[in-house]
């Protein structure tokens, strides 16, 4: 929100708004103030239930949020001419063990990645709508790293994954690439926008980095996940996008360029 202030007048939402933000909440889409919106507004959704497991489990009141809120927040904000950059995943795509594109099919594993991608089909056909695609994205403050520097601290184990692969992308370039295509809607007319980093790791490839670099006293153990764990994700999708380095007008941060530019 900081960098995107630089260019526009930015408002913010959470659940219960305050001072500085407007309430939405999916669950009840009506009650939000669409007398807020304008015509020309952008507006960035990444609000979302987006634990495939809780999908899985409790799929109809992940559906109420991430399909039926989603989609009536979305229509009511084109309907006031406001433009909108929604926030899926790469699990749209489905399992991908080699290197692809924006120009694949989609084959969407998981009742979250079918979600995403339900959104995805009702607003396909308007000029309003541009949706970019998240692999893993990495910093100091995501779930994962969070668990690491916790065991580091703790001084035990950090449990790791070794079988589930994703383009890792620094936020920095997230923020940067939605901001410039916020700016430059007409310039960039993909409906569609991979935003993977350059390089795929699995967890544990991933940790070897943030250990060598950020945590050097952390240990490593790898673990298996429980049977079900792909039964609702992809183990492998290795996205690139020629799309993002038009965008971003620059190259995409690798791991370890991330890593240091969160500990500076």
């Amino acid at each position: 929100m900081l960098y995107a202030k630089k260019f526009f007048t930015v408002v913010g939402t959470t659940s219960v708004g305050g001072a500085d933000s407007i309430a939405l909440r999916l669950e009840r889409p009506e009650e939000f103030d669409y007398a807020l919106l304008n015509c020309g507004d952008v507006v960035i959704l990444a609000a979302a239930v987006s634990s495939p497991d809780f999908c899985s489990r409790e799929r109809v009141i992940a559906e109420q949020v991430n399909v039926h809120g989603t989609s009536f927040f979305i229509s009511k904000a084109i309907s006031k001419g406001a433009r909108v950059i929604f926030f899926s995943s790469d699990t749209v795509y489905g399992e991908q063990p080699d290197f692809f594109d924006e120009s694949s099919m989609c084959n969407p594993l998981g009742e979250y990645a079918q979600m995403k991608h339900q959104v995805e089909k009702v607003f396909c056909e308007t000029q309003l709508f541009k949706s970019v695609r998240l692999s893993y994205v990495f910093s100091a403050e995501d779930k994962f790293t969070q668990y690491l520097s916790n065991c580091s601290t703790l001084e035990k184990p950090a449990e790791v994954y070794n079988s589930l692969y994703r383009s890792v992308i620094y936020r920095e370039d997230v923020v940067n690439a939605v901001v410039t295509l916020a700016m430059q809607w007409d310039v960039f007319p993909q409906k569609y926008i991979n935003l993977g980093g350059p390089e795929t790791f699995s967890r544990f490839e991933m940790a070897q980095v943030i250990r060598e670099i950020m945590l050097p006293s952390l240990s490593l153990s790898i673990t298996e996940p429980p049977p079900s764990f792909f039964d609702h994700r992809p183990h492998a999708i290795r996205m690139r996008s020629p799309i993002l380095q038009g965008l971003l007008g620059e190259s995409l941060h690798t791991l370890r360029q991330a890593i240091v530019a969160e500990m500076n």
